[in-house]
């Protein structure tokens, strides 16, 4: 009797034990959740390893300028997006692998960021248009990767506008244009995807600590011109 007695408290404290761990989720589980409901966006640094992109007379390189742009403008965002860069570090990667990336880890936007070497205070902003010919035979029906960007072409734009807004409204004495481009890196895009070029490189001071205030500032502008173009979805 007393064997019964005992086996059925330990019958029941086990129940309670099962119990208690299928109505209680684990912090980790709830954490992960929580990510995973996060925006994607991913940021691409242009050029990188033997690919230097522009280099001005004083040795200024585009690939380190765009990386430390991209690494500023992620930290601004990473409080409120789940944010991924396609290089953190001097290494090259083809178009094809970086905006591979961006679709294999379903991303809500994708921002190549690149340099100009115009002479101006000015900013390029891009998003893809195909080729006449090619518009045509998307427009036939085919649903193949080519047409992923097609269907995106309206958000695309839309962060464009967001962009320029916030580009034109805290930078009036500069110049911004936006266009269209049938950019190889964007064809393949799963998600809204553009390519800036806020900044020229030639404009850049040579001194270091100059460099990393204007490319702060520049991170600021374009954390906020994500962040606008959410709040418009």
């Amino acid at each position: 009797m007393k064997v019964s007695r005992k086996l059925a408290k330990q019958t029941v404290l086990l129940f309670a034990i099962i119990a208690a761990v299928l109505i209680i989720p684990s912090a980790g589980f709830g954490e992960k959740t929580i990510q995973t409901t996060q925006r994607i966006i991913v940021i691409d640094p242009g050029h990188g390893g033997t690919r230097n992109g522009l280099v001005t007379s004083g040795g200024l390189q585009e690939k380190n300028i765009a990386l430390k742009l991209a690494l500023k403008t992620a930290r601004k965002l990473e409080d409120r997006y789940n944010v991924l860069l396609t290089r953190n570090r001097d290494t090259n990667m083809s178009s094809r692998d970086r905006i591979f990336f961006a679709n294999k880890n379903s991303a809500d936007l994708f921002v190549c960021i690149h340099l100009h070497h115009s002479a101006k205070p000015s900013g390029f902003f891009y998003y893809f248009s195909p080729p006449k010919n090619h518009s045509r035979t998307i427009a036939a029906g085919e649903n193949t990767w080519k047409s992923q960007p097609l269907i995106h072409l309206s958000e695309s734009k839309k962060a464009i506008d967001s962009f320029l807004t916030i580009f034109s409204t805290n930078k009036k004495p500069n110049y911004f244009f936006s266009d269209s481009a049938p950019i190889i890196m964007l064809e393949a895009s799963t998600m809204p995807a553009i390519l800036i070029e806020p900044l020229s490189i030639s404009l850049l001071p040579q001194h270091p600590d100059e460099i990393e205030n204007i490319l702060e500032e520049y991170a600021l502008l374009i954390a906020e011109s994500i962040d606008l173009y959410f709040r418009k979805k």
